[in-house]
Parts: C-alpha cells; sequence; structure tokens
C-alpha cells in the first residue's frame, strides 16, 4: 500500500519537480560562468600563438613585462597592456592578444571544487551539517506557518531576537547549572521568537493586516533593536560590536568530542555542535505535530479553506496567531546553533541571512519537515564549499548566490507546471470511462 502511494503520480511529480529545478539551475549557473566569468593570463604558450598570428616582434617584447601576470577582468586588462604597447599597438592587435590571452573556467571543474570541499571528507561533511542546522530551523518556521496559508517572511527578526534572549539568559544567570540553564536559554529563545512572531498573527487574525508587511517592517525593528542592545551589553574593552560571553555552562558541546571518544577521527576545529540533534528533534516534532495533532490538522484546514474550516467550527483566528507563535518559536532558536554552539555571544553578522536563506530552503522543501531538511543541506554545500572556489577557481564564490536565486526561480517555476500537469491528468482520468 505504501509502495502503491509512493509510485502515485502526485508524489513522483513533487519529488521530481525540485529536483529537474535544481538540475536546471546548476546549467544556468554553468553558462552565466562560461559567458561572464573570464580572465586574461599571460602565458608562455599565448605568446607562441601571438607570434604565430603575426603580432610584431616589438610588440611581443613589450609585452615580456606582462609574462605570467594574471588579470581578473578586462579593465585591468587593457589598462596595463596599452600601457606596455602603446594606445596605436593597443588599437591594432589589442583584439588578438585578448583572444588569446583570455581563459574561460569549466563550469564542471567549478561544481567539482564545491562538491569535493563539501562532501569529500569527514570535515567538510561536518560544516555542510553546521551551516544546515539554522536553516532547518529558519525552513521549518516558514513551512509551518505556510501550511496556515501564511507567508512568514519574519524568519529574521524573529531569529535575532530568540538569539538575543539566548545570549542575554545565559551571561545573566551564570550561577546555574548547566543542565538548568542549557534548556533555560533554549526555552527562553523559543519564547521570545514566538512572541515577536505572534504580533503580526495578531495584527492578521484581528485587523486583516496582511502578515508579509508587518514581518518585513518587524525584521528590521528586531535587527536595530538587538544592534542597539548589543552595543549596551558590550564588553568594555572590546571594539567589536558583540555582547558579553555567554557561561560555560550554557555552552553546547562539538560533535567532534564524543565521536574522538568514541574512536572515530573527527576534526576537533569543526564547528559542529549538538545543536544538529536539537534540529533533528524539531524536524520530528513539526512533522508528527502537523499529521498527528488536533491543534496541526486544525492548521492545516485553515491553510486548505479558511471558510470551511470556520464553518466546521474550527477557530480561524485563533489558529493563525498560534501558527505565527509557534513559527516564530522555531525561527528563534537558530540561536542555540549560532550563539551557544558557535560564537558563546550575540553579533549579528553570525545571524545574517540565515532567516531570509530560510525562506528559500522551505519552498525547495516543499514546505515538507523532510524536503526542509534535503534543501538545508543543499544550501549548506553550496555555502561550504563556495569557499573553496575562491582559492582553486578564478570564479568569485558569489555564484553560489546565482544559484540558489536561480534554484528558487526554477522552484516556483517547476512548482506551476507540476499543478498543471496534475490538473491535466486528473481531466484525463475524468473522461476515461
Amino acid at each position: 500500500m505504501k509502495i502503491g502511494r509512493f509510485l502515485h503520480y502526485k508524489t513522483l511529480l513533487g519529488i521530481l519537480s525540485p529536483i529537474v529545478a535544481v538540475l536546471l539551475a546548476f546549467v544556468v549557473g554553468g553558462l552565466i560562468i562560461l559567458v561572464f566569468i573570464k580572465s586574461f593570463v599571460f602565458t608562455p604558450a599565448a605568446f607562441v600563438k601571438l607570434q604565430e598570428k603575426g603580432v610584431p616582434t616589438g610588440v611581443l617584447e613589450s609585452l615580456q613585462a606582462l609574462k605570467g601576470k594574471e588579470f581578473p577582468n578586462k579593465s585591468a586588462f587593457e589598462k596595463d597592456v596599452k600601457s606596455a604597447v602603446g594606445d596605436q599597438s593597443y588599437r591594432l592587435y589589442g583584439a588578438l592578444i585578448a583572444g588569446q590571452t583570455r581563459i574561460r573556467e569549466n563550469p564542471l571543474q567549478v561544481y567539482n571544487a564545491i562538491f569535493t570541499a563539501a562532501l569529500s571528507n569527514r570535515d567538510g561533511w561536518g560544516n555542510v551539517l553546521y551551516r544546515a542546522t539554522p536553516l532547518i530551523f529558519t525552513g521549518l518556521a516558514v513551512a509551518l506557518a505556510f501550511q496556515c496559508g501564511l507567508f512568514n517572511i519574519g524568519g529574521e527578526g524573529q531569529m535575532v531576537m530568540g538569539g538575543f534572549a539566548i545570549t542575554w539568559i545565559g551571561f545573566t544567570f551564570v550561577k546555574f547549572p548547566a543542565f538548568l540553564l542549557i534548556p533555560f536559554c533554549i526555552l527562553g529563545g523559543a519564547v521570545v521568537g514566538a512572541m515577536w512572531a505572534a504580533i503580526p498573527g495578531y495584527l492578521k487574525a484581528r485587523r486583516g493586516v496582511h502578515e508579509v508587511v508587518t514581518t518585513i517592517m518587524l525584521n528590521w525593528i528586531a535587527v536595530a533593536f538587538t544592534q542597539y542592545l548589543t552595543m549596551a551589553y558590550k564588553p568594555k574593552e572590546s571594539w567589536i560590536p558583540h555582547t558579553h560571553k555567554i557561561a560555560e555552562s550554557a555552552q553546547l558541546s562539538r560533535i567532534a568530542e564524543y565521536l574522538n571518544a568514541s574512536g572515530i577521527d573527527f576534526p576537533k576545529s569543526n564547528l559542529l555542535n549538538t545543536a544538529v540533534l536539537l534540529a533533528i528533534c524539531t524536524v520530528v516534532f513539526v512533522a508528527f505535530f502537523l499529521k498527528r495533532t488536533k491543534l496541526g490538522y486544525e492548521i492545516r484546514s485553515v491553510g486548505l479553506n479558511p471558510s470551511a474550516a470556520e464553518c466546521a467550527g474550527i477557530s480561524v483566528a485563533r489558529n493563525t496567531v498560534l501558527a505565527m507563535a509557534i513559527s516564530g518559536a522555531i525561527a528563534g532558536l537558530a540561536g542555540v546553533n549560532q550563539v551557544m554552539g558557535y560564537k558563546h555571544r550575540f553579533r549579528y553578522g553570525v545571524f545574517e541571512g540565515l532567516g531570509f536563506d530560510g525562506i528559500g530552503v522551505a519552498f525547495i522543501g516543499r514546505n515538507s519537515p523532510f524536503g526542509v531538511v534535503v534543501a538545508a543541506l543543499l544550501f549548506g554545500i553550496l555555502d561550504h564549499g563556495g569557499l573553496a572556489i575562491d582559492v582553486s577557481t578564478r570564479v568569485p564564490r558569489e555564484i553560489v548566490l546565482v544559484l540558489k536565486a536561480a534554484i528558487l526561480i526554477f522552484v516556483v517555476i517547476s512548482g506551476e507546471i507540476t499543478k498543471r500537469l496534475i490538473k491535466l491528468i486528473q481531466k484525463r482520468q475524468e473522461v476515461k470511462p
């Protein structure tokens, strides 16, 4: 029975759609690399080719000063070549020189560098999981709200508010033992994140204010407010905009400690910490909550058809506020990884962009808890592997941002195509005798 459900066309289309979207995004990224990413290098082979093409010896001798030099863009290349050979010679031979010294990157080598750095060893896997952990929280936050028909773009604000609450508790209650302080910090982050998200939830339920507008506005209020608080709680001797350090009893252990103790060699410098276990538990909780609880059923009912849910006795207003609050609580837990597991202080730089990336993670994961995990891992691979391409290729790491944007665009397009295919299949099935 379960195999039959899996092989159902809706399930297959739902699985294949994001996979095809990701593949198309990588194709587009490869085309961008081929067309726009190029550099110029004066190699010995280039000088030989220029001589064969008929470039005068005098011009080649002038270019010898540039031998072995690499130019990352055309403007720098033109400036130095003109300076070396003169304007007149550049007008005559500039295009030829550029053609023989231009180097284009192979997209396959760029992608190989990304995936090799991320997946070829335990340290890479650990960093991928570390980077995916906060995205799981922010992605789940968006996905859960979407199940109620709400578009929670406020994950960034809910995350930083929860993260600061975790930090404040961590450096205030320093005398608490670890078995009390760690749960207290986690609970504090969730509660503050829930409170911050409940504001747009209440405005939506009682005043009809669209949650997209209020969550966007509250994002920047939260960021500005936490930055003000950061400076208020900044150590006097520090010039860096960060807060006091949380107590050792509030800090999470690195996974490397447990793996090395059990005989598995794992780099001690790896940032992967026990927050990943909380992320896994949260995924299981959200999946169970949405599918196996009364409140989860009501939230999904409101998301599918608010009018029908109201007629069935389900309070749309109540579930709207609760869905946003639970969503904000999950987003607030991202601070567990960033503060308790990594920096041990609050600094906005370690949070920046994670809330917005969570929107993309939820979209790619089709707002499914387990789909969010897969999408977060993909983003983790791109983020960590992107660091390697700066070293091993001439492609800037910003290509990762292009890939993420392309993935989102194709996910939206493929989602619409999938819906139309399903409708077409259903119509044909209805026509059959």
